[in-house]
């Protein structure tokens, strides 16, 4: 009589196997690091727009500044457009308190700094394009503001 299948101990061995693998092998490809690169990018993008959308709505010309320590969003003082002094008095919508502002994660890197002004009609100053992290892309476009 000949029987198929496999024996109670090459299950149990194969479980052991597997189980060593996912302790040694599987935090290898979950680093926070990754996640924490690609949620501050989004969070920049979220901000481009969210400066964009209150040069819009209010007619000031808004801010949006990116360095190494983090990005925050500033108003134009006099709201006449001349770009001359900007406050920091950008209201957080979760928060409901100025400045509306963020802070890089640990270890994050900036490829450059930069500003950017949004005018009352939406159009940036400047085209931008940066790399956060491990090559996560941050892109201004000229003329229109798009942040894809």
């Amino acid at each position: 009589m000949h029987s198929r299948g496999f024996t109670l101990v090459e299950l149990i061995l194969v479980i052991v196997v597997i189980g060593i693998l996912a302790a040694v092998v599987g935090p290898r490809f979950f680093e926070r690091s990754t996640f924490d690169d690609r949620l501050y990018a989004e969070e920049v993008r979220a901000g481009l727009r969210h400066a964009q959308k209150l040069a819009l709505a209010g007619g000031c010309s808004i801010r949006f500044s990116l360095d190494t320590t983090g990005y925050q969003l500033l108003r134009d003082a006099d709201c006449e457009g001349s770009g001359n002094t900007f406050t920091p008095s950008v209201l957080d919508p979760s928060t409901g308190q100025a400045p509306y502002a963020g802070t890089p994660p640990t270890g994050i890197t900036l490829s450059a700094a930069f500003n950017v002004d949004f005018d009352s009609l939406g159009r940036p100053s400047q085209a931008v394009s940066v790399t956060l992290g491990a090559g996560h892309a941050v892109r201004v476009e000229a003329v229109t503001g798009f942040v894809p």
